[in-house]
């Protein structure tokens, strides 16, 4: 099996110039180019793209960290992300840490073993400092969580300031027994979503009920078994945040099966706009924001920061959209 030295041998020229033909430099003769082409085609030559990617020291692959795939959101995320980086002419990988911070910390790992080119950190267990110590000079970018953008590049919606929207609208009607629901109201990205409900009720002068704040409600089925609960144990409840549609989703069919009428009798708010709160009915008083024009942000600047440009870390937040439908 023939190699670059081979190869140079056979076409009469330097491994140097075989190597700028095989990336394509443009600073060789059109003659020279077909000549060691040629001679590659002709021993079926094929570069070794691993150790051309080695001694580039790039991959041309990025890491996805999140929960898991089959969350809505993040599903849309991956796609939106992915397709940015494939249009790019890079790959990427998803790794799915089901909440675990030691596979969380394996993935920041490979990174150091130049494994990945960067990181796009979508969820997270760990404190900001911690991650930054993992991750140290390596480039990564975290989206959908709400850090401060000290120690790397933060692209986010100003989830707070949304929430409280969403929030002022439900008491501006009139509703003060409202209820908020968190998938892990641990992350940061929940305590922003928490925040913006409280301080709501803080600016209205109504108290809010600790015991209306629920977590681990993530997906249809969740929003099901938490409408019946409330339905049987908690029918005060005039409004709900939910934490996303399919929430939402859940939370309407909860209350169709046990004749609460939506939004007569409870006012219900999901978030991500997804196309679910367009199929329900009542159809889904939802948040929007722009999760693909945020996913081609952040990854024309990984692709910058890999080719050297932007060395310190920007923290871009981008705004929501309350949309308001049948139930709210």
């Amino acid at each position: 099996m023939v190699n670059i030295y081979d190869i140079a041998r056979i076409s009469g020229v330097s491994k140097s110039t075989v190597s700028r033909v095989v990336s394509n430099h443009p600073h060789v003769s059109t003659e020279t180019r077909e000549k060691v082409l040629k001679v590659m085609k002709e021993y079926d030559y094929v570069p070794n793209s691993l150790a051309r990617q080695f001694r580039q020291k790039h991959t041309k692959c990025i890491a996805i960290i999140i929960p898991n795939i089959d969350h809505p959101y993040f599903c849309q995320l991956v796609r939106y992300i992915s397709a940015a980086c494939h249009n790019k002419g890079f790959k990427t990988v998803v790794h799915q840490t089901f909440l675990n911070k030691n596979t969380e910390k394996s993935v920041y790992a490979q990174l150091q073993r130049n494994e990945y080119d960067a990181i796009i950190l979508a969820s997270s267990l760990l404190p900001e400092v911690e991650i930054a110590s993992y991750t140290k000079n390596k480039i990564i970018v975290a989206c959908n969580e709400v850090f401060s953008g000290e120690f790397f590049d933060v692209f986010c919606i100003n989830e707070e300031e949304i929430i409280m929207k969403a929030t002022t609208f439900l008491l501006n009607k009139g509703l003060t027994r409202l209820a908020f629901c968190a998938d892990n109201i641990t992350s940061p990205l929940q305590q922003a979503r928490l925040n913006g409900f409280i301080l709501a009720h803080n600016k209205k002068g109504v108290n809010y009920n600790k015991e209306f704040i629920f977590n681990k409600v993530s997906s249809i089925e969740d929003g099901i078994i938490l409408g019946d609960k409330l339905f049987k144990f908690h029918t005060e409840i005039d409004g709900i945040i939910s934490g996303s549609d399919f929430v939402a989703a859940g939370l309407i069919s909860s209350a169709t099966r046990n004749n609460i009428e939506v939004p007569n009798q409870l006012s219900i708010i999901g978030f991500d706009n997804h196309p679910i709160s367009l199929v329900t009915n009542p159809q889904i008083s939802t948040i929007s924001y722009k999760i693909q024009e945020m996913s081609i942000d952040l990854v024309n600047h990984i692709i910058n920061k890999i080719d050297g440009e932007g060395k310190e870390p920007i923290k871009k937040v981008y705004c929501g959209e309350f949309i308001n439908r049948s139930s709210s």
